[in-house]
């Protein structure tokens, strides 16, 4: 019960690594937001969490929408009257996979949507609204989602890793500007993660020293750093990739 008596919000969490957070930090004792565009699959994320004995609501969140974070935000701090942990680990994945060329080719519209689904909307828009609540109940913890790409170069995903390395930096920033509010900020650097955490027989990745994740190693991370355990971890990126950006051959994909 690491979470116990926190109130914590984790974007895009219908799915994938996001999911996987909510559901830890729920077993641990937190009451989640559950957020994301998709109803049913939120809807279905919570009803499982409430079947295992925690409590969740589920609330209607687009990133790109600066109404939309804010509302969630007010609305999820009104259902649990307070808000202590913000996960920010949505991004626009569809658009980052279907957008794989040299930045030169990149429209501006591609750029901007990418940027403002990952930074803009994820954590700027979070933070801006979500830490006056956290300075409201005395203190907390913030944990971005990055990714290895923003310290490893790999050709085709300039906007995403431009998103992503900005993540890191404001990172470090964050963290000086809320120390005295009792509030820590920390990102998490992730290497390659498959879908299911129920996944079997994973094998080893492109550039992974390992095996490639699952979301549970993810989940795993951020419990730690959301939970009072941490108290003396602030301003810090934590790698859990499997040895993707400590492995020269991850740049050529080998």
């Amino acid at each position: 019960m690491r979470m116990r008596d926190k109130v914590a919000l984790v974007t895009g969490s219908t799915r994938g690594i996001g999911r996987s957070i909510a559901e830890m930090f729920a077993a641990e004792g937190a009451r989640v937001a559950v957020t994301g565009r998709t109803v049913d699959r939120g809807q279905k994320v919570v009803a499982g969490i409430r079947e295992r004995g925690g409590e969740a609501e589920f609330f209607t969140l687009d990133v790109t929408d600066e109404e939309s974070v804010r509302s969630v935000i007010e609305a999820a701090a009104a259902r649990f009257g307070k808000l202590d942990v913000l996960i920010n680990n949505a991004a626009p994945t569809d658009a980052v996979s279907t957008t794989v060329k040299p930045l030169v080719d990149y429209s501006t519209e591609e750029w901007n949507h990418i940027l403002v689904g990952t930074l803009t909307g994820n954590v700027f828009w979070t933070c801006k609204y979500g830490i006056p609540h956290l300075v409201a109940a005395g203190g907390g913890s913030i944990v971005n989602i990055s990714s290895g790409q923003s310290v490893v170069g790999l050709s085709g995903f300039s906007a995403y890793s431009a998103a992503k390395g900005a993540i890191n930096s404001l990172t470090r920033t964050l963290a000086v500007e809320n120390a005295a509010h009792n509030i820590r900020v920390n990102t998490i650097i992730v290497g390659r993660v498959i879908a299911h955490s129920r996944d079997t027989g994973v094998s080893v990745g492109p550039g992974h020293l390992t095996r490639l994740g699952v979301p549970n190693d993810i989940a795993y991370c951020a419990t730690w750093l959301a939970s009072d355990e941490a108290a003396f971890v602030t301003g810090s990126l934590v790698t859990a990739d499997g040895g993707f950006t400590i492995n020269g051959n991850a740049i050529s994909g080998m």
